[in-house]
């Protein structure tokens, strides 16, 4: 290690003893929660299942998937590996799958203990008569089908023999999760995502094998078919049932840096890294969704049910989580004789993820939640596995096993200092539609753009989709696609012409980036750069998203001020976490819903900010609104109220002239409410734009964000409030990430930090994300 990246380590060590120290103290929760870890827990068992190498079409994210929830259930749950039973690609055979349920769930759970199911592969359907009725999903084993032809015969594992082995347990406390889909589909991708229903194979029948081992449970237990056939209809499954999709829905599966897997399963578990035991499920799933959303902007609703899905509060895997404070990751092994560890990066984002460059640091956390001294510093990383070294304090080059009483294979690691590239790319996929000469003209005219590269849809990560669109309008027949001649002649008056836009990975538009038809692909490409800098300009906002490791104490609430007052949504940073909630009421939306918030055109939306440190914070709020434009929220001053809401939210009818008019701009006082705008006659927030996904960040810092207001300020119209879209949004995000930056190196300049890349220390600032549905 050389002088100056020495001195950056010891220095960051420095920052992060003399930042906000304070704002950390054990709440009457945090101490209750420690004394129930230490009670007996029942014995916890699971069988996960992951298949990717299916003979007529592969997936790849499903062995991750595996290890997703095995990581997840070990470290945050309690699990002990020689309890958790993996079935991968040629092991998930379904006679396999059900003799691993029988004895390693059934056999050897007991009344009360947690069970947990996991399948992620393909889903099926498969029909057992001729009516729709007897039509029923099915899981999708490594088995090719025993016979081909117009009704095939598949050694799928029936909805009803699911049904049966979960009723068999002898516990109610199952989890059961379905990272997989039923609908039917004829293509492999949806954009840049692929599909996990069962490609190609219609009027599938099922195996003598899988009726008979259905007729051996159903004499067990003295069922017969129909009084089976109305249980599953009626959604009677025992515990908690978590599907990645609803039934006419597509589950999906992505790439990211170095590794493929769910969308669901993945989104899941990082979320519940992150939980406290506060934390309900179905605000997991919620935010799950949330996270979803963001990457696809593609509708993938993930569902919860079962015989205790109404139970309230309804806990993840029906268990508490650990650590208090969520975790980022855990130390998995040691490796080079001790010197070095391997960290595993579940509850890291998959946006932050992705840029994560080697020299950030993570800070240890015990089982309490509370951050310890000692620092690792990140070296490599390659999917989810970094290669970690423990920084730097008072001995170099000491041997990690030698810290035994600080570190330890299971202890938990939060971020602490991010460091990312200043120069962060979008990658566009082309979709696999598109011909080759369109493929070949749109490589050469992305490639031509900074900060932008393309790649072929499937192949690789990809931020956003080009295709085609087809925009309905009168023009000549030489323009037509090929259609037969009959389809022709029945629509005389609309004929369509092809043009060119953006979409999500999922192949949902980007509003306002369809052209007019005919355009050339190069012509289009230039067209869309204002919109390729907003894009990228979103993608650096979501990299200053660290809700879940900022030391900075501040909270926030949407608040729907019509048609009736009720708060909607908070988010809070993860020491401001430690501290009570403001009492409720009935307009509270209940906080344990899985669903999107939905938010009608028109509503009129304020954000209450609070500030829980003892110094004064600067923030910043900017929308990426449901039209895919960034607008920044122009309210210089903002009314101030008490720091605990005791009541629904109303309309503040306090006059302007009232505002203390000595204010510094963009600050909030310690302990004080400020509401995001101010409610007035001459300006209020109204949802507008497409429907869609709509996101509002709250940034807060200890530093002013200078370089950002100054230049917010140059595109200021007027000093009245307002809702003002970007002209420069990339240039004020990169402004922002600079802001953050300094912030961190003013308490202790990092002497020798990269100039390419961004150094964020998570003492200083905290950005709080919204996301919700625009509908």
């Amino acid at each position: 290690m050389d002088l100056t990246r020495r001195h950056f380590l010891q220095r960051s060590g420095l920052a992060l003893a003399a930042f906000g120290a304070g704002d950390l103290v054990l709440s009457p929760i945090v101490q209750r929660y420690q004394g129930a870890l230490a009670e007996p827990t029942r014995r916890k068992l699971a069988l996960l299942i992951g298949i990717n190498q299916y003979r007529q079409a592969p997936l790849y994210g499903c062995g991750t998937d595996v290890e997703l929830q095995r990581e997840l259930l070990i470290h945050r749950f309690g699990f002990q590996r020689g309890d958790i039973l993996t079935l991968i690609d040629q092991q998930a055979t379904r006679e396999a799958i059900t003799t691993a349920f029988v004895e390693h769930l059934i056999g050897q759970a007991r009344a009360d203990d947690v069970v947990v199911f996991h399948f992620s592969g393909y889903g099926g359907q498969v029909a057992l008569g001729a009516t729709p009725d007897a039509v029923q999903k099915s899981l999708v084993t490594i088995d090719a089908p025993l016979t081909e032809g117009v009704m095939p015969i598949v050694n799928d594992l029936l909805a009803e023999t699911l049904l049966l082995l979960l009723r068999s347990l002898p516990t109610d406390r199952v989890t059961t999760i379905l990272d997989t889909s039923y609908a039917p589909r004829t293509q492999p991708l949806q954009g840049n995502l692929r599909l996990r229903s069962r490609p190609g194979l219609t009027g599938a029948q099922p195996s003598d094998a899988e009726l008979a081992f259905q007729d051996s449970l159903l004499s067990q237990m003295n069922l017969d078919r129909p009084r089976l056939a109305v249980q599953r209809r009626s959604g009677q499954m025992p515990g908690v049932v978590l599907t990645a999709a609803s039934t006419d829905q597509w589950a999906a599966e992505a790439r990211w840096d170095g590794f493929s897997a769910g969308l669901f399963t993945y989104a899941l578990t990082q979320q519940l890294w992150q939980a406290t035991p506060a934390t309900a499920l179905r605000m997991t799933v919620r935010r799950a969704t949330e996270q979803m959303g963001q990457l696809a902007k593609r509708v993938q609703q993930p569902h919860i049910s079962g015989l205790m899905s109404k139970e309230r509060p309804l806990t993840p895997y029906h268990l508490p989580t650990v650590p208090v404070g969520g975790a980022d990751g855990v130390v998995v092994r040691f490796e080079e004789s001790g010197k070095a560890v391997r960290l595993w990066l579940g509850g890291l984002s998959a946006a932050v993820l992705e840029q994560y460059e080697a020299n950030s640091l993570l800070t240890l956390v015990d089982e309490s939640g509370a951050q310890r001294d000692r620092l690792l510093q990140i070296v490599s990383r390659e999917g989810l596995l970094a290669k970690a070294k423990l920084a730097p304090a008072s001995v170099e080059n000491s041997l990690l096993i030698e810290t035994a009483p600080v570190l330890h294979v299971g202890q938990f690691v939060r971020e602490q200092v991010r460091v990312l590239p200043r120069a962060v790319g979008l990658t566009i996929a082309l979709d696999s539609n598109l011909a080759r000469i369109e493929r070949v003209d749109a490589i050469s005219a992305i490639s031509a753009l900074p900060h932008v590269s393309a790649t072929i849809a499937g192949e690789q990560a990809a931020d956003y989709l080009f295709s085609k669109t087809h925009a309905v309008q009168p023009t000549q027949i030489a323009a037509l696609p090929a259609v037969a001649l009959p389809n022709l002649l029945s629509n005389k008056a609309a004929v369509s012409q092809s043009s060119y836009a953006l979409f999500s990975p999922g192949r949902t538009a980007i509003p306002n980036t369809a052209g007019e038809g005919g355009e050339a692909v190069k012509v289009a490409v230039k067209r869309l750069v204002p919109k390729l800098q907003t894009l990228l300009a979103a993608k650096l906002l979501n990299l200053t998203v660290n809700e879940t490791a900022s030391q900075l104490a501040v909270r926030a609430t949407l608040v729907v001020l019509t048609p009736e007052a009720r708060r909607l949504m908070q988010q809070t940073s993860a020491i401001a976490q430690l501290a009570p909630l403001s009492p409720t009421r009935s307009t509270v939306l209940p906080l344990e819903t899985d669903q999107l918030v939905s938010l009608s055109i028109g509503s009129q939306i304020q954000y209450q900010l609070e500030n829980q440190s003892e110094q004064a914070v600067h923030f910043l709020l900017l929308h990426l609104d449901s039209n895919g434009d960034l607008v920044s929220l122009d309210s210089p001053l903002a009314h101030a109220v008490s720091p605990v809401l005791s009541q629904a939210p109303t309309v503040d009818e306090t006059s302007e002239g009232t505002i203390v008019p000595d204010r510094v701009s963009n600050t909030i006082a310690p302990h004080e409410t400020l509401t995001l705008p101010q409610a007035s006659t001459s300006f209020q927030w109204l949802v507008s734009g497409s429907t869609g996904l709509a996101t509002t960040y709250l940034l807060c810092s200890r530093a002013p964000f200078e370089q950002t207001m100054a230049l917010l300020d140059t595109m200021r119209a007027s000093t009245t409030p307002s809702l003002k879209t970007l002209a420069k949004p990339l240039e004020v995000v990169q402004a922002l990430l600079q802001d953050l930056h300094q912030a961190g190196d003013r308490l202790e300049p990092t002497v020798g930090t990269p100039s390419d890349s961004f150094v964020l220390n998570m003492n200083v600032w905290a950005c709080l994300r919204f996301v919700y549905q625009v509908v």
